[in-house]
């Protein structure tokens, strides 16, 4: 975002708008929250937001998502939601490293990771569509059901071993 205009980079805005259009262009429904927000021109209050994109994951076949250098809080709840709801999920790195939740979000939902090219060629695009559409296949349930090996505290509640006592305040 340009904060001082309070919209998106003119640049930036070009290479979403390339990348949706591909997927349009090979016949899939597409949710972009920042076409739904007029690319910072329509700002929507968060209680119009929040639930537009949270029916949005999860109504969706996969979340694509290009993680960014910092990452975006609302791609990282996005992420969140995609893995509680089992939606497969592909990330587009701009670089090599992800926050460490998220590096580890493919023991939770099918998870694919890329590298997104600077430039956007007919190459490149169409090894993201084709990417995406694999991953649009996998079978949407949430893989961690049981605790993990080595952790075995992973699905138990917060302070469970630390709770000797009963608790008499909080």
């Amino acid at each position: 975002m340009d904060w001082s205009t309070g919209e998106l980079n003119p640049c930036r805005k070009n290479y979403l708008q390339t990348l949706r259009q591909a997927f349009i262009d090979r016949g899939h429904a597409v949710f972009n929250a920042h076409q739904n927000e007029q690319w910072g021109r329509g700002w929507l209050a968060p209680e119009v937001c929040t639930p537009a994109d949270f029916l949005a994951v999860s109504n969706a076949d996969v979340l694509c998502v290009i993680v960014g250098e910092p990452p975006s809080p609302g791609v990282m709840v996005e992420i969140g939601w995609a893995s509680a709801l089992g939606v497969p999920i592909v990330l587009l790195q701009e670089g090599d490293s992800v926050p460490a939740l998220v590096a580890g979000i493919g023991e939770v939902t099918s998870t694919t990771r890329c590298l997104l090219p600077e430039e956007l060629t007919e190459q490149s695009l169409a090894d993201i569509l084709t990417t995406v559409e694999k991953a649009a296949a996998a079978q949407r349930t949430p893989r961690v059901t049981e605790p993990v090996a080595g952790y075995p505290k992973t699905l138990l509640p917060y302070g469970y071993e630390a709770a000797q006592q009963p608790i008499d305040h909080v």
